[in-house]
């Protein structure tokens, strides 16, 4: 844990927790659950002791731009605002996914539940 704290230490402005808790409260359901969920398992991997850090800075730069106001489509455009911010999660996701862990895949998913309670209606084969 503390190298994760040491690699954002003083990019607050960018990436905090709080941050990324708003931003998952505020777009939520217009993002749909299962980019939501890729979105959560990345920030839950960025976490995990055993993600090297080539995968944890790839993450860092998907869930930076995910998380920051002005991206290359405007978040508030209808429909297509927000496919800039999938697109990033996406390619980040298949970039890292075979050293996720079904571990931080179930994580993931608690953490949603918890979030959005009977809202959060996805399931996925891990």
């Amino acid at each position: 844990m503390a190298e994760f704290e040491d690699m954002i230490a003083g990019k607050d402005k960018h990436f905090s927790n709080d941050k990324f808790l708003t931003k998952v409260k505020s777009t939520g359901l217009k993002l749909g659950m299962s980019a939501l969920h890729s979105t959560s398992t990345l920030f839950f991997a960025l976490k995990s002791p055993n993600m090297s850090k080539a995968n944890k800075l790839i993450i860092l730069g998907a869930l930076g731009y995910f998380i920051l106001p002005l991206d290359v489509v405007a978040d508030l455009l209808p429909f297509v605002g927000l496919t800039d911010d999938v697109f990033v999660i996406t390619a980040a996701l298949t970039k890292v996914y075979s050293s996720i862990t079904d571990d931080t895949k179930i994580e993931a998913h608690q953490f949603l539940k918890k979030t959005f309670g009977e809202k959060y209606d996805y399931e996925e084969e891990l």
